[in-house]
């Protein structure tokens, strides 16, 4: 087994498993914090679909319900988004969407 964790991966394998699946959840919230992060910088569902190797589709039916799920759950936290910024968010990727769809060769 040769790759870049190696190094730093328990020899315990069950322990290693652990260690990776971790790893895996932390990952999986960085990416997610990043394309929100993104989106919220006005960047195209398509930018971030090439940057993770997917189709636009995918990226959004996978990221856009966490990332609207997650500015929810903030709308009700004091230091989340506001309301107002939450809806208005909310309703720039509906007219993406639109939009899109529109454009879209029939």
């Amino acid at each position: 087994m040769s790759n870049l964790l190696e190094p730093v991966l328990p020899s315990d394998p069950i322990a290693a498993i652990r260690y990776l699946t971790e790893s895996e959840h932390k990952l999986d919230l960085l990416r997610l914090n990043l394309v929100k992060r993104a989106r919220l910088d006005g960047r195209s569902w398509e930018e971030i679909a090439l940057a993770l190797g997917v189709s636009r589709q995918s990226a959004w039916q996978f990221y856009a319900p966490r990332i609207l799920k997650e500015l929810e759950q903030e709308e009700n936290c004091p230091q989340g988004l506001s309301g107002e910024e939450a809806s208005d968010l909310a309703v720039s990727e509906s007219r993406a969407v639109r939009r899109r769809r529109r454009t879209k060769p029939v």
